[in-house]
Parts: C-alpha cells; structure tokens; sequence
C-alpha cells in the first residue's frame, strides 16, 4: 500500500495516469562516486526540478534515491554540427546505500530490490522446424516519449527455405530488410528462463516463448537483448535489458502488464550520426 501511494503522488507529479505506473528509464552518461549523471533529452523540461528534481538509481547492487543538483549542456560536434543535449547531476540522497554499477534512473521514489539475471543455457542448434510461422510478430518495444519522428513498428518471421534452412523476414521488405540476409543456421540459441535469445552474427532476438518481444540488428551499432538485472517491486518483476537500436545501446523496461509483453525505452532525442 505504501509503494502504491507513493508511486501515485510521483505519477502525479510527472503527468502520467494511475493506469500506466511505469516510464523508459532514462540513460547515465556517468557515475562518479555517489555522483550520477543522468540524460536527461536534448533539451531538460521546463518544470524539470518538480517533475524530475527525485530519481531512483537503478543499480546491480539495489536502488538508492538522489536529489537533482544542477543541469548542465553537454555539447559535441557531429561532422559538420554541434549537437547537444541536457544532462542532469544527482546526488545520493543521505543514507542510501552502493547501487554498484549504475544501470539507469526512474523518475521518482521507487522501493524495491534488485536480483541478478538468470543464467544463460546453450540450448541445442534452432531448427526451421522449431521456429518459422506464417505470421509475422510486432516486437513489443514502446519508445517514449511518444513523437512522429519514431520510426514506425516492424514485424518479422523466420521463412522457411530449401533443405531445412530458413531466413528472417521483414514484413515490407522480405529478407531483404537486412543485407547480408540474417540466416537462422547461423544462430545459436540459449535459454534465460523465462526467455530464449537466438544470437546471430548481425541480430539478436528475445522470445517469451515463441512470442517474439525484441529484435536487435547491427545497425551502426552492436545488437543486444542482454538481460542485465531484475527489479521486484510492488509485488511485480521487471527485467532490465539493454537493447541495440539504430546508431545506441538504451537500458530498457520488460515486464508483463495484463497478461501482454510490454518493454519501455527511451532512445536519444538528438542527433547521434551524421
């Protein structure tokens, strides 16, 4: 009851609606000692201090609250630009203990524990058998915040080919989304209860099952759908993952809600290639 009053009062805060009791988590560019900095977007909001003047750090070790010290610009160039972005300083508030390696930050107070990932399994080769289907599955990634610009949701399946061998299609462009084609006999796979990771030289896709809930491809960037922690809170379990999007590797929220696969990411609102 007190987690779920206090998580109310910050969802008030942030302008959320009791109905959606979990946001992306937002990226650390740093950690210095109790000292984090947190990204806060290309440009911080305007009521940053109400709204994001409390964060939670998110840790291997646990969770610890820090106050919002300063903002700061934090500007590079970017070929013939200068790109830049707004970061925030925190600071532990005192008595909170070591988060160890700092993973991300959710706004507010947020009481819970953090358990490590399961241990990964080899699993035997994956078959054509095991894994086409004539349907294509939409990943369950949701980018906040909401805007146009977001690319718009893909859908994939493994296609079965000649002599036991399939391929990974896209639903618009086919196999062809992805040159060289991303073939499953160059997979291996693994189990990470309760997940299935197939791990291809330019992919790497997480399955609950057979449902398919992340697809990462080499793009500009390393793929990922590394599971690196579990946070239980509120009598719930959400999985931390880093997962490879265009050009960043983003911490992002996985965890069922109603019976559904949702994960939660907060990609880069600012330019990051050329």
């Amino acid at each position: 009851m007190r987690h779920a009053l206090m998580l109310a009062l910050t969802l008030a805060s942030l302008g959320a609606s009791a109905s959606e009791p979990w946001t992306a988590p937002y990226s650390l560019e740093a950690q210095h000692g109790r000292t984090f900095r947190v990204v806060l977007g290309e440009k911080a909001p305007k009521d940053v201090k109400s709204r994001l003047g409390v964060m939670t750090l998110v840790g291997k070790k646990g969770l610890a609250t820090a106050r919002l010290q300063k903002v700061e610009p934090v500007c590079v160039k970017l070929c013939e630009d200068r790109v830049c972005h707004a970061v925030g300083v925190y600071k532990q508030e005192p008595g909170t203990g070591d988060v160890g390696e700092g993973l991300a930050a959710l706004p507010g107070r947020i009481e819970g524990k953090m358990l490590a990932p399961a241990a990964i399994s080899p699993e035997p080769a994956p078959t054509a058998r095991q894994w086409t289907s004539k349907e294509y599955q939409t990943p369950v990634v949701e980018r906040q915040p909401a805007s146009t610009d977001n690319p718009p949701p893909q859908s994939f399946r493994w296609m079965p080919r000649a002599q036991g061998a399939a391929v990974l299609e896209e639903r618009e462009f086919g196999a062809d989304f992805y040159a060289p084609p991303i073939e499953l006999a160059q997979c291996r796979q693994e189990q990470q209860s309760p997940f299935t990771r197939l791990v291809c030289p330019s992919a790497s896709l997480l399955y609950a099952k057979q449902q398919l809930l992340i697809t990462s491809v080499d793009d500009y960037g390393k793929p990922s759908t590394e599971w690196v922690a579990t946070l239980q809170s509120g009598g719930q379990e959400l999985y931390l993952v880093r997962v490879g999007l265009k050009g960043q590797v983003v911490t992002g929220l996985l965890f069922q809600e109603g019976g559904r696969w949702r994960l939660l990411v907060r990609p880069a609102d600012y330019p990051l290639l050329c």
